[in-house]
């Protein structure tokens, strides 16, 4: 096992919940399970459930494990070693083939929405102290990277948005408010809206986690 996978390894904890990946053959496709065991050349992970069986797996398949970590994603690439199922909960043993691949912000998958938000302009607030208000929007897609929003051009009044400018929204998420800021990567003009695109500057691991784990369950649910 490579060094720097076995020291990202040994930092597990037991019960952290990932996402198997199988990108070729009839059993192609993607399955929940989480950490059972670590040692110093191969990982545990709860037996991958398929139609309320468990997924037919062999020695040396290969298959992709993806984690949750800090707010970032880590894929392993991975082989099965053996099955147990004699004792205690089913349970697949495998090798990680290499180090874990960081898949940065971008990369992050980026779901339709129709959130009500309320943003803001720094800059007009610079510009206009007086006459800068919080703007009533909609969200139409998000990630963990950013967001993109429609605003009607009649609410903007004076304000000029330009791209690199800095925005502070807020939304609820998890039951909670949030307020975030971020900085404007897009602009396009349709019709009587504004489409924004918005780059989050810096997200608590806290809200980040919450967003991850909203985006993957309409993930799940998409996919079904």
């Amino acid at each position: 096992m490579d060094a720097a996978a076995l020291d990202y390894l040994s930092k597990l904890q037991i019960g952290k919940k990932g996402e198997i990946a199988i990108n070729a053959g009839i059993y192609k496709g993607r399955y929940s399970t989480h950490v059972e065991d670590v040692t110093q050349d191969a990982v545990a992970l709860a037996h991958p459930i398929m139609k309320g069986a468990l997924l037919p797996a062999y020695r040396e398949m290969n298959f992709k494990l993806t984690l949750e970590d800090g707010g970032a994603l880590y894929v392993f690439d991975m082989s099965v070693r053996r099955v147990e199922t004699q004792s205690g909960p089913p349970t697949m043993w495998a090798n990680v083939k290499g180090p874990p691949e960081r898949i940065q912000r971008r990369q992050f998958l980026r779901i339709s929405c129709l959130w009500d938000i309320t943003v803001f302009h720094l800059e007009s607030e610079g510009m206009c102290p007086m006459s800068t208000a919080w703007l009533p929007a909609k969200a139409i897609d998000i990630s963990i990277g950013g967001y993109r929003f429609v605003v009607n051009r009649g609410l903007v009044g004076n304000s000029i948005f330009e791209l690199g400018d800095s925005m502070l929204v807020r939304f609820d998420l998890a039951s909670a408010e949030q307020m975030q800021t971020g900085r404007i990567t897009r602009i396009v003009r349709r019709g009587d809206n504004l489409e924004i695109g918005v780059g989050f500057d810096a997200l608590p691991a806290s809200v980040e986690k919450k967003l991850f784990e909203y985006i993957r369950q309409q993930e799940v649910m998409f996919r079904e």
